[in-house]
């Protein structure tokens, strides 16, 4: 627990807490408009594909930045950027245009681009001989913002309108100050120096084929994840489950993976990124394949163990590429976090087809495989640090 008591962690987490909160707030405040604005279903679908398209495609850009410049400003810019979007976006709702909503909406999503990449490397390096550790900490904040995002949203919504989200971007808006005056290492991230010659020890080259094969595991974990999750709701509404019984599934989902990130990191780092990844997306397959299948409480359980051993790789898939990208951790962590965003569409789009031509609870059975397929990938993938224990870890 040492890293919680870093000042700098603390700060970059809290500040993940509030971008994750306010991500999903955007779903439940979209939801919530489109009555008064009476918008169509696939208007919604347009302002959360552009809302996802921003905050994942320009990410390794924001990464780049941070790499050149350093971190600091990027990451309060990025805080402030999304809470002042989000109010506007009430504010515009006064108009009574859904262009005018959509605008200041899709434009809140580059504050999430902002802030990840640069967030995710400073995590990380808070404690270099626990970065899977400090990374899945870093993670478990995030996880918290977006399973209570939309519960504070709704409850604030439903009491009091859109004053409610207005009042939640103030209240968060001291955290803006908190992530400006925390320790940021002043300037740009520097290559490693030898401290016996001062000579700057040369990165490694980028490793090509690991890079494909870790791309081809977060694609295939995307689609069992991201996909599994999307389509939850409409699979239990099908059932004849209640809403709130299918939101609180779903959300079951998200704190599982929250809590079981945290356990997996530190684990990672004792025993081994290569053997966590394998074992986690392994044991996801089982309660994948069955969770649809499951009604009842039974339907908690497996849902409770597919999301947790799916989200349980999360950070450490993230340490790995920025190992790969050696030099380039913020641009890194862009990448792979807007890589995994852009891999979930994917993984909507096909679901969704598929649920057409067969049935959604089939459509969505493939997401086993799609796990034991990054299972089995995370087997070849190089070592990318030296075991506490053993030489045995990635």
């Amino acid at each position: 627990m040492k890293v919680l008591r870093n000042r700098l962690f603390l700060a970059v987490a809290l500040g993940h807490t509030t971008v994750d909160t306010f991500n999903n707030t955007g779903p439940v405040l979209i939801a919530f408009l489109s009555v008064p604005l009476g918008l169509s279903n696939a208007q919604i679908g347009l302002a959360a594909s552009l809302y996802t398209i921003g905050g994942s495609v320009s990410q390794p850009i924001f990464g780049w930045l941070a790499d050149k410049y350093g971190s600091r400003w990027l990451a309060g810019i990025g805080v402030f950027w999304l809470l002042s979007f989000m109010f506007l976006t009430t504010v515009a709702a006064s108009l009574g245009e859904f262009i005018w909503v959509l605008i200041p909406y899709a434009l809140a999503a580059f504050g999430s681009a902002v802030y990840h990449p640069v967030a995710v490397a400073t995590a990380s390096e808070v404690h270099k001989e626990q970065e899977a550790t400090s990374t899945a900490f870093f993670f478990f904040f995030g996880q918290l913002g977006l399973a209570g995002g939309p519960l504070l949203a709704g409850f604030l919504l439903q009491r009091v309108g859109l004053l409610g989200i207005q009042w939640m971007a103030i209240g968060f808006a001291p955290i803006v100050l908190f992530i400006l005056t925390a320790p940021f290492p002043k300037g740009k991230r520097h290559q490693p120096v030898d401290v016996s010659t001062g000579e700057v020890i040369p990165s490694e080259a980028i490793r090509w084929g690991a890079l494909v094969v870790l791309a081809i595991i977060i694609g295939a974990r995307s689609w069992a994840q991201l996909g599994t999750i999307t389509f939850l709701p409409k699979l239990f509404q099908e059932k004849g489950w209640e809403p709130t019984a299918y939101g609180a599934i779903t959300g079951a989902m998200w704190f599982s993976a929250a809590i079981l990130g945290v356990l997996a990191g530190n684990a990672a780092d004792r025993w081994g990124r290569r053997k966590v990844i394998f074992w986690t997306l392994a044991g996801s397959a089982v309660p994948l394949y069955l969770l649809p299948l499951a009604d009842g409480w039974p339907a908690f359980v497996l849902a409770l163990l597919a999301g947790g051993l799916l989200g349980a790789p999360h950070s450490i898939l993230v340490v790995v590429a920025q190992a790969i990208l050696p030099g380039k951790k913020a641009m890194a962590s862009g990448l792979t976090l807007g890589y995994m965003f852009a891999m979930g569409a994917v993984a909507n789009l096909g679901i969704g087809w598929l649920a057409d031509q067969w049935v959604l609870s089939t459509a969505m059975q493939l997401g086993a495989g799609m796990s034991l397929l990054g299972a089995l990938l995370a087997i070849i993938l190089p070592r990318t640090k030296t075991s506490i224990i053993s030489a045995e870890q990635v």
